[in-house]
């Protein structure tokens, strides 16, 4: 099973105008591990990014832990506003991609090797439909969405950490229909910012696969999801935190450290490539 992460430079940008880009270091640390103990269990894995970020983890020294570097993200997200959805190089990857591929986030971390279905969608869990999160869509008042009338917004979003559509069609609709919805909200420019950003991606899914009679399997328990699950490490809200502890943060950094001497020896080299770097992103 191959996989891909998907790395896009744009929101870091509207975050931080005119800084140099940098990942922090715990987020190297993670999506390299991710990225080794995938290609360790399940397959291939590709990072799937713009012409910067590539740019950055050549020269870091770190790019041969992927099988292969693919920039085919637009640096300006094809004019999706970044700040809005900053997860867009993710729909935009999907689409673009030539063939079938598991969408695993860079602070995830798959342990196990995974059977996945070939007729269901596979996500990382499901959620509920809170109001403050998943406010009615109609509410967006975007114009130029019309297939909102026909989605049945009873079912249960799918988080994307984990991401898998067999079907190359549905992936592609689903895709197409996102990034339509983000260019429209984008026109109109709207100070809400996460409901859509999570409609766009989590929300529509669920739907259209409610439309189109495909299932839809989880990994994770959506109801023990703050309780430690077998086969899976998320980051999650752990990022703010690190960035607010710094004890927390170095206990991390030297798990991860651990991890690779103990696991990924011939990849030794990235810990001094990361370490070296002493930068930590605005």
């Amino acid at each position: 099973m191959n996989a891909i992460h998907v790395n896009s430079t744009a929101p870091f940008f509207v975050r931080h105008p005119g800084a140099e880009y940098a990942v922090e270091d715990f987020g190297l640390y993670c999506e390299v591990i991710s990225a080794l103990q995938w290609r360790k269990m399940n397959g291939d894995i590709y990072m799937v990014t713009d012409s910067i970020a590539a740019d950055y983890y050549r020269r870091l020294g770190i790019d041969k832990v992927w099988n292969g570097i693919s920039e085919i993200l637009p640096a300006d997200c094809e004019g999706i506003d970044p700040e809005m959805f900053w997860a867009a190089g993710k729909l935009l990857a999907l689409r673009d991609i030539p063939e079938n591929a598991a969408l695993v986030d860079e602070d995830l971390i798959v342990w196990n090797t995974l059977s996945l279905s070939d007729t269901a969608v596979t996500c990382a869990h499901r959620e509920y439909i809170s109001p403050d999160i998943y406010p009615d869509p109609h509410l967006f008042g975007v114009r130029g969405f019309s297939l909102l009338d026909r989605l049945d917004l009873s079912v249960l979003p799918c988080n994307t950490a984990f991401l898998y559509i067999p079907d190359s069609s549905l992936r592609l609709f689903y895709a197409n229909q996102s990034i339509a919805f983000m260019k429209e909200c984008s026109a109109e420019k709207s100070a809400d910012r996460l409901c859509r950003m999570v409609f766009a991606e989590q929300r529509l899914l669920a739907m259209l696969c409610e439309m189109t009679g495909t299932p839809i399997e989880a990994l994770l328990d959506m109801d023990k999801l703050f309780i430690a699950q077998d086969g899976f490490t998320h980051l999650w809200g752990a990022k703010q935190a690190m960035r607010d502890n710094d004890d927390l943060r170095n206990g991390f950094l030297e798990r991860c450290r651990r991890r690779i001497r103990n696991d990924f020896p011939e990849y030794g080299y990235v810990i001094e490539a990361i370490d070296n770097t002493q930068k930590k992103a605005p």
